[in-house]
């Protein structure tokens, strides 16, 4: 699926949802792709292709039945992932993404 990516980054891995749509898990990025080539992370302002695969053991989200082209898909954050990027990528993170993780933060309600 080609998504924009808004603030922020994707990596591979990451579990994503969509707010707008309670919160709906649609699966973990396995793969991402710029101009057919696979990365390992996509950055702000960067069109990329992703591959969402669903959560083990849930059921698949369908584009268009789950969600939709408008819906904005974000990172689904806890307090354990928000301590990881703390402990072990803190330096690979920029002002902007961690005035992101404040705006999750706030979106998810964690304190």
């Amino acid at each position: 699926m080609g998504v924009t990516v808004e603030a922020g980054q994707v990596k591979q891995g990451t579990p994503m949802c969509v707010p707008s749509k309670n919160f709906v898990d649609i699966g973990i990025v396995t793969s991402i792709e710029i101009n057919h080539k696979q990365v390992d992370v996509a950055k702000k302002g960067q069109e990329v292709c992703v591959k969402i695969e669903p959560i083990p053991g849930e059921s698949p989200k369908m584009y268009g039945r789950h969600f939709e082209a408008t819906d904005i898909l974000v990172s689904k954050i806890s307090r354990q992932s928000i301590d990881a990027l703390k402990d072990w990528f803190r330096d690979e993170m920029q002002k902007s993404d961690w005035q992101l993780i404040v705006e999750l933060k706030k979106v998810f309600e964690i304190i």
